[in-house]
């Protein structure tokens, strides 16, 4: 995860779930410097996950063995609600103690995008670690925003279901607020996935930087589709000249001007500091990877089994009660499962584009110079961005990218048919002088 002035309120959001239990260690001038696992920060996420996670199954408990269950009504039910509630435990879980034991990797991954930063600094304009804090805000808000509603809504349904059999059966409420842990886990699963997300996203901005350093410095770059660059002073292509690059900020780019601030750069020192840079952020990929990678490899796991169960469960409703308030619920819970995953996907997808293009800038460098020493720094930087690929894993054992989403689609639609069959099976079995074999 990262951790930064731009990124704290993210930090400090996640810390109160339990998912980053770490203090800061700042210098006289509020500069982070170090981070540090807190005892009693620990002690609590690992209260607060497991107390939540044992209240949860007491609840499920609770419904399986009542007189009139709401959500298990059939044997088909029962399992998939069980794993329903199972996958978001084990994910918010994962994440609870991939924050407790990835320190080491955090403390890399900080210090690897501070040196960038400084780095691009020279370059580019820092005003985009501001826009960064917006982003984080912004998409913390929304998700908070859509799964607050989610669950409000979810509870009325719950309550509004059992209302019907409250005459009959006195304990239809309890059923339902025996469930109230498991929505409570479902914010630190929604936040586990704003944290990653943000980390996927700001190794994907820095990586935007350097293309726009690229950009930047080499004139032939200017005018390129889909990248929002002022007019600036160029760079010639000889590395017998020195040129002096003044770097003020305006509008979110640099702007190379005369003023204070001088810094004499050769383009085969820009090439040489842009591939120092690209090298260290490629491995900030695998820091990700490794903090992250089994908490990942859950929440995958629970998006594939939740939009698996939820469309079960709105086929059903479709083709049995007709409930319309009930099929609507299940149909946003839907849109909420397809919106985590992306939400897991899109970033890193994202940062693997702005990688790729990095490949397409400097290819296109190697055509275009003609200067044999600057040529020779260029060529050893792409062959280090071709030999150095590195993409978002779980635990190594799929990458995370939109390629996926075509493997999840077969996987839904198989296991949609298996469950179908097992319902069927159901009503066959309960229909009055059916023998079931």
């Amino acid at each position: 995860m990262e951790i930064s002035e731009p990124t704290k309120i993210v930090f400090y959001v996640s810390r109160m779930f339990g998912l980053a239990p770490y203090v800061i260690k700042r210098t006289s001038k509020g500069q982070i410097v170090d981070y540090k696992r807190n005892v009693l920060l620990m002690v609590y996420s690992l209260s607060l996950v497991f107390c939540l996670a044992g209240l949860t199954y007491k609840g499920i408990f609770f419904d399986v063995t009542s007189k009139k269950p709401i959500r298990m009504k059939t044997a088909t039910s029962k399992v998939v609600t069980i794993l329903d509630v199972s996958v978001v435990v084990s994910a918010c879980i994962c994440g609870t103690l991939s924050g407790i034991w990835g320190l080491q990797f955090v403390r890399e991954l900080n210090q690897r995008l501070t040196e960038a930063d400084e780095m691009l600094a020279h370059y580019t304009s820092g005003l985009v670690r501001s826009r960064q804090k917006h982003k984080g805000i912004l998409m913390l808000g929304l998700v908070s925003f859509i799964i607050t509603g989610a669950l409000s809504l979810d509870i009325w349904v719950w309550y509004r279901i059992a209302d019907k059999i409250k005459n009959e059966y006195s304990d239809s409420s309890a059923n339902v607020l025996g469930y109230f842990p498991f929505y409570c886990l479902y914010y630190i699963l929604m936040m586990f996935h704003v944290l990653f997300a943000q980390a996927a996203l700001g190794i994907g901005s820095r990586y935007r930087d350097l293309n726009l350093a690229l950009y930047e410095m080499f004139p032939q770059f200017n005018k390129v589709p889909h990248i929002d660059i002022s007019p600036i002073a160029t760079m010639n292509l000889d590395a017998t000249k020195s040129v002096p690059v003044d770097i003020t900020f305006r509008r979110g780019v640099a702007n190379v001007v005369h003023g204070n601030c001088r810094r004499n750069c050769s383009p085969r020192r820009i090439i040489a500091d842009l591939a120092e840079i690209h090298a260290s952020l490629s491995y900030a990929i695998v820091l990700v990877s490794k903090t992250f990678g089994i908490a990942l490899l859950a929440v995958l796991g629970s998006c594939l089994l939740h939009l698996v169960a939820t469309s079960y469960f709105l086929m059903v409703e479709l083709v049995g009660d007709k409930d319309a308030v009930f099929a609507w619920i299940q149909a946003l819970w839907l849109f909420i499962h397809i919106f985590r995953f992306l939400l897991t996907i899109e970033p890193c997808h994202i940062t693997n584009v702005e990688s790729n293009r990095t490949i397409t800038i400097i290819s296109s460098l190697r055509r275009s110079c003609k200067d044999p020493d600057v040529a020779e720094s260029i060529n050893m930087f792409w062959q280090q961005l071709v030999g150095s690929n590195f993409s978002f894993t779980a635990c190594g054992l799929c990458t995370i990218d939109r390629r996926i989403i075509t493997s999840y689609c077969g996987a839904i639609a198989t296991y949609l048919v298996i469950l179908i069959q097992f319902k069927e099976a159901d009503d066959h079995s309960t229909v009055p002088g059916k023998v079931s074999n």
